[in-house]
């Protein structure tokens, strides 16, 4: 149910970047969701032994979603040609939990190269560090390791992802807390998966290419 939902803001959001240049604030304020919710939904199911595999999997993908996402987003002026997608911050978030399972000197070493180069190609569309540190500290909040710490990183990094907009942070959090309770509270009625695991990734490829098939 959070991924339909946030499949549906991501949609509206990118439709109003792409084709009407961001014209509706309503539409821009409904893609601020999304992020959020794809984080959440992203963090309940990463798994440290796994991390590494998500990693890679994520990445492969964000490589080859990147020309229809530049293709969408190319006469936009929100990303440049340099700007990744978002699945890379995905698969960054992933490897540093995948850390977990074996945090040599050398796997931490390789590491700060792999978040920095994300957060350099994520920042003009994507979040960035923000978004990064979000996710983490969402991952650790559900994992019960220091929840006060990890709470705290979280509410600042959320506040990141609108800078300089208190008050919309503010309602975008309110927003977010009653989507979840709604969807927790909608479990009883279909309490098994009935969307495809995939059904994110090949959303987001396919709705990137309808748009930049039809971008002016």
């Amino acid at each position: 149910m959070l991924k339909l939902i946030a499949c549906i803001c991501m949609l509206i959001d990118h439709i109003n970047t792409c084709l009407y240049d961001r014209a509706s604030v309503w539409a821009w304020l409904i893609g601020r969701l999304a992020f959020p919710l794809f984080g959440l939904t992203f963090v309940l199911t990463l798994k440290v032994h796994k991390g590494m595999a998500t990693a890679k999997r994520l990445f492969i993908w964000a490589i080859c979603t990147q020309p229809v996402y530049a293709l969408a987003f190319a006469n936009t002026g929100f990303s440049p040609w340099w700007a990744g997608n978002i699945l890379f911050s995905f698969a960054a978030v992933a490897y540093l939990v995948g850390l977990g399972k074996s945090p040599t000197i050398p796997r931490i070493v390789e590491a700060a190269p792999v978040v920095m180069l994300a957060c350099i190609t994520q920042a003009p569309s994507s979040f960035g560090l923000a978004g990064i540190v979000f996710m983490l500290a969402l991952w650790f909040l559900m994992q019960g390791t220091l929840p006060w710490v990890a709470t705290t990183f979280a509410s600042l990094a959320f506040l990141g992802l609108n800078p300089g907009a208190p008050a919309l942070a503010g309602c975008l959090a309110v927003s977010l807390a009653g989507i979840v309770a709604a969807s927790s509270a909608l479990r009883c009625l279909r309490p098994h998966r009935w969307l495809h695991p995939r059904i994110t990734l090949l959303f987001y490829v396919g709705h990137l290419g309808a748009i930049g098939n039809v971008v002016p």
